[in-house]
């Protein structure tokens, strides 16, 4: 071969090498990068806050790696007006546990609609055993913008708890009315 095809394809094998290097120099990460949770929520309507009392937090599409779902049992489930409490059990005690309560817009159709609200748990990476007890309340408020007419029929909720890697199938029973 000829001195000018040697210097050619080693000029060929020197790009290469180049592209190569820049395709794995470390990036800087955004938080879409780095495993966060982060997924869009339907528009949240502006409704009054009570002390003590997350808002149901509504989406249209569940995202791609699900809720926080480290276990939680539900002991009992009421509701008082637009209040929904929730009495619940779970192991921790070591850091403080997120619970959250999402609620899916698109109700199922039948008479009367029903709704699919997941309870969220999230850990926090607490690995203590203790058993404790929690109430915790949420508003229901937002709901009602998804209604069409809130007096027409009650909505059947179905809340399911977390069971640690997945949501539970079956809803806590008996399901709650909410008119």
């Amino acid at each position: 071969m000829s001195s000018r095809v040697i210097t050619v394809v080693w000029l060929f094998l020197l790009l290469i090498a180049i592209v190569l290097t820049r395709c794995s120099t470390p990036q800087t990460t955004t938080p879409a990068m780095t495993g966060t949770r982060q997924f869009v929520l339907s528009p949240q309507p502006q409704v009054p806050t009570v002390a003590g009392t997350s808002q149901v937090l509504l989406y249209d599409e569940e995202p791609p790696e699900g809720f926080p779902n480290d276990a939680a049992h539900i002991v009992a489930v009421t509701l008082e007006k637009d209040i929904l409490k929730i009495q619940i059990t779970y192991q921790g005690g070591c850091q403080e546990h997120i619970f959250e309560l999402y609620a899916w817009t698109a109700f199922l159709q039948s008479l009367p609609p029903q709704d699919v609200l997941y309870l969220s748990h999230d850990a926090q990476g607490d690995t203590c055993t203790n058993k404790v007890e929690k109430l915790l309340s949420f508003n229901l408020a937002p709901l009602n913008t998804e209604r069409n007419d809130p007096t027409e029929h009650p909505l059947l909720l179905r809340v399911l708890e977390p069971v640690g890697g997945a949501f539970t199938m079956k809803p806590y029973m008996p399901l709650i009315e909410w008119p």
